[in-house]
């Protein structure tokens, strides 16, 4: 045998003892992949994840409702570290990857959220509009969306409101993001007149500045960590509906590994947040239990029950505001009915578009580039006067 061979053999096996040393520093669980390392019956996470992906996707969407990739990897990971082929442990970066090239490959038609990451906006766009995040469900609608028509749009029925008043009833706050689309899907906001907020962890003073200033009654949902204790204590006015002991136990959830660097003050900390004696202890000793484990389905229910639990109930507002909601509704009715064409609206005396315009756009665009077209547009007709 030549010696270049037996370098790349054994740089091989160094390389495969790196990597497992490495995951067992993050997780001890991982221990038990050390034998597979120099034995043959080993099978690649991907194999095993596409043969039982569908299984995984069935348990987590609750029968095919939509569902975060993180939730679908909650099921897929017990399938991997018991499978006698498995090589490694299944982390969420590399389930990611296969997951996204499965669904590449056989296109299945699954409703697979993902987070947003970033915002898209277009120019010009209204002081009211935030961009489309960048997220799975939110660039599927804005792509979906079909062109505007060049007609005058209704007006919206809805009263103007700004804040809790005449709008939410209740603030629910939850600690991760990718549950948002799940609840509105399932119109968990409207049957509830609730408003979403996302923290992504532990809690900004901006998030809790706008929720105490809606003045409306609010909740926190977390995982069921020190994490999670102490997002809860970030928002001191709240009700927490965070997930307990008595809630793992009930929907038979699977807790998995999370060490603490020094378990007695991880304890210290999770009293100081409220947690009771038993789930300071579970949760110091290096256990948890994300909210991903639940099943699209179970989630829902979850969420629906504790509001319930709560006294959460649909906003009617005072006598006034409905006066006024029910003048400007048949104002506004009035106006529908003249823009759809349904009562006539004169417009014989509308005069042509002058031949210049676009030269008298880009004239104003000189002056002022900060314009859109079609607020040079409306200023011309204002300065010339309407037909009307």
């Amino acid at each position: 045998m030549k010696s270049d061979d037996i370098l790349k053999g054994l740089n091989s096996v160094g390389q495969k003892h790196t990597r497992q040393v490495k995951a067992e520093e993050k997780s001890s669980s991982a221990r038990r992949y050390r034998g597979s390392l120099y034995t043959t019956s080993r099978r690649p996470l991907k194999s095993i994840c596409w043969e039982h992906m569908e299984q995984a996707w069935d348990r987590a969407s609750g029968g095919g409702m939509p569902t975060s990739w993180r939730q679908i990897f909650y099921k897929m990971r017990p399938i991997c570290d018991q499978h006698p082929e498995s090589d490694r442990p299944l982390i969420d970066r590399r389930f990611k990857h296969i997951l996204v090239e499965y669904l590449d490959e056989f296109q299945p038609g699954w409703d697979v959220l993902y987070g947003a990451r970033g915002f898209f906006k277009e120019p010009h766009a209204a002081e009211n509009d935030s961009g489309v995040p960048m997220g799975t469900a939110q660039v599927r609608t804005y792509l979906a969306a079909a062109a505007p028509a060049t007609d005058i749009s209704l007006i919206s029925a809805h009263f103007p409101t700004h804040g809790a008043k005449n709008r939410i009833a209740a603030v629910l706050i939850c600690e991760k993001e990718g549950f948002d689309e799940q609840l509105r899907r399932a119109e968990v906001t409207d049957r509830f007149d609730l408003a979403l907020m996302s923290t992504k962890g532990i809690s900004a003073h901006a998030a809790r500045d706008l929720a105490r200033s809606l003045d409306a009654p609010c909740f926190t949902l977390h995982d069921f960590d020190k994490n999670g204790f102490v997002m809860a204590a970030g928002f001191p006015f709240a009700t927490d509906l965070g997930m307990r002991m008595d809630d793992v136990e009930q929907w038979e959830l699977s807790p998995e590994e999370q060490r603490h660097d020094n378990e007695e003050k991880a304890r210290e900390n999770l009293i100081w947040n409220s947690a009771t004696d038993e789930e300071a202890d579970f949760i110091s000793a290096g256990q948890r239990v994300e909210l991903n484990d639940f099943a699209s389905d179970q989630f829902i229910e979850y969420v629906e029950a504790k509001l319930e639990e709560h006294g959460v109930e649909k906003v009617v507002p005072d006598d006034e505001t409905l006066t006024a909601a029910w003048e400007r509704a048949h104002k506004v009715n009035r106006l529908n009915r003249i823009i759809a064409g349904d009562e006539e609206l004169d417009t014989s005396d509308i005069p042509p578009a002058p031949d210049d315009l676009a030269d008298q756009i880009r004239n104003e665009f000189a002056v002022d580039p900060a314009q859109s077209w079609d607020d040079v547009i409306a200023k011309l007709v204002e300065e010339n006067g309407d037909a009307s």
